[in-house]
């Protein structure tokens, strides 16, 4: 009588094309999805991502091979909005911090990009954190500018360079035994700094593109990359525009720390400090208590997020 096939817990490093490596112990096993698809609460563009954990059944006949029967509940969740599936997208599962990495030049330093991936990661459980690559660059004081102030709300900032290794051992001491995930515009040196931490990861790194002053993707997936050296992280495609899902508009505010100061003396409850008269936030701005170019951030955000909701539902 042939056993019957073993279930095994297994962690997803990448999948492409509906085909996800996953490490069980210390195999690595080739899988598809058991059926059509899985069981979600909500539709999703990727059922699947870097960091899950799932129940794999090896192929009896293939021992490289097996099928993803089931997801366990994920602890964090970074999340997108993918404009082209009109669906959440799924970045990494299970991470700890999400590492923002920027650059003060080439690309330019946008900090509304992370304004987003701020709001992006506290919504999925996930501690931000803000690296300024390339730190060896003449920084503009308007960069300097707003990264203190990142810093002042309770936000770790760390200067760092790939090429010159200021601040990586710094970096590595932060991300041990946790698992973060790495996400950046095209360009700012994301591959650059883990092949620095991780020396002999050898990722690709592009060249920056004269003509927009950005940066060309050199990663064309999120991996999941268990290094030697004992760190875990979780390498993303470089992202030139940040969608945010999963974060209704009543919600973003609270997701803004400058605000939080002022939020309970607004006149009406809830307040989106928006054009509702005598809201305090839309005061401290006019005050320069709150940073007139966060709150201009925050007013993007809750504008698309109307948008998008509107959108879904007519």
């Amino acid at each position: 009588m042939t056993p019957e096939p073993v279930s095994l817990e297994a962690e997803v490093l990448y999948g492409i094309n509906s085909i996800y490596m996953v490490l069980a112990g210390e195999t690595r096993l080739q899988c598809r999805i058991k059926g059509k698809k899985l069981k979600e609460a909500q539709r999703s563009y990727n059922p699947i991502a870097p960091g899950d954990l799932v129940e794999v059944t090896p192929d009896a006949m293939s021992p490289n091979e097996g099928m993803i029967s089931d997801v366990v509940p994920r602890r964090t969740r970074l999340v997108r909005w993918n404009k082209k599936g009109r669906a959440p997208q799924i970045l990494a599962a299970n991470a700890d911090i999400a590492v923002c990495v920027t650059s003060p030049a080439a690309p330019p330093f946008r900090p509304r990009f992370i304004d987003r991936l701020i709001v992006a990661a506290e919504t999925g459980g996930l501690t931000p954190l803000v690296v300024m690559n390339k730190c060896d660059l003449p920084c503009a004081e308007r960069v300097s500018e707003r990264l203190t102030h990142y810093h002042r709300m309770g936000y770790q900032v760390l200067s760092c360079s790939a090429r010159t290794g200021e601040g990586v051992r710094e970096l590595a001491a932060i991300l041990r035994d946790r698992t973060a995930v790495f996400v950046g515009q095209s360009g700012v040196g994301k591959s650059s700094i883990l092949n620095v931490l991780a020396p002999g990861l050898d990722l690709r790194v592009g060249d920056l593109s004269q003509k927009h002053d950005r940066g060309n993707h050199t990663t064309n997936f999120s991996v999941l990359l268990p290094l030697e050296t004992g760190l875990r992280i979780i390498d993303t495609p470089g992202i030139r525009e940040l969608e945010l899902a999963e974060v209704l508009p009543e919600e973003v505010g609270f997701h803004f720390r400058d605000f939080a100061p002022y939020m309970q003396s607004c006149s009406y409850q809830p307040c989106l400090h928006d054009d509702e008269p005598q809201c305090a936030v839309a005061e401290a701005v006019q005050q320069g208590d709150i940073h007139a170019d966060r709150y201009e951030s925050y007013l993007r955000i809750l504008q698309e997020l109307r948008e998008t909701r509107k959108a879904a539902h007519g």
